[in-house]
């Protein structure tokens, strides 16, 4: 599986009182060290899988890892780019050594408009 894009994770955290904001998630281990960077290969989504997700046409995207933390909700920021995505769906695929997870992704606006 070709993993050709660097990302890194944010989750959800509470703060005080009602307030939550994106923290770096770094519970992926790589080589024996802790990380927040996952290697993950991001392509646009299907009409079918758009569909299916209730996206947004040119806002879906599909995404393959091998890590298995990243769970519906987490935020993935890509490497050079800073593209923003909003981890929305996860299916895992368990065959032996290549096992990997899809996730359904939505395009996000850093600025939050």
């Amino acid at each position: 599986m070709l993993l050709d894009r660097t990302a890194f994770v944010s989750a959800l955290s509470p703060e005080s009182g009602d307030k939550e904001s994106f923290t770096t998630f770094s519970g992926f281990m790589f080589a024996g060290t802790q990380s927040a960077a996952i290697r993950v290969n991001i392509q646009p989504a299907s009409p079918e899988l758009t569909a299916i997700s209730e996206g947004e046409v040119f806002k879906t995207y599909k995404a393959f890892t091998t890590a298995s933390g990243v769970i519906e909700g987490m935020l993935l920021t890509v490497s050079g780019t800073n593209e923003l995505f909003r981890v929305r769906g996860r299916e895992a695929f368990g065959y032996g050594a290549g096992q990997h997870y899809e996730l359904t992704l939505v395009k996000s606006n850093p600025n939050g408009a």
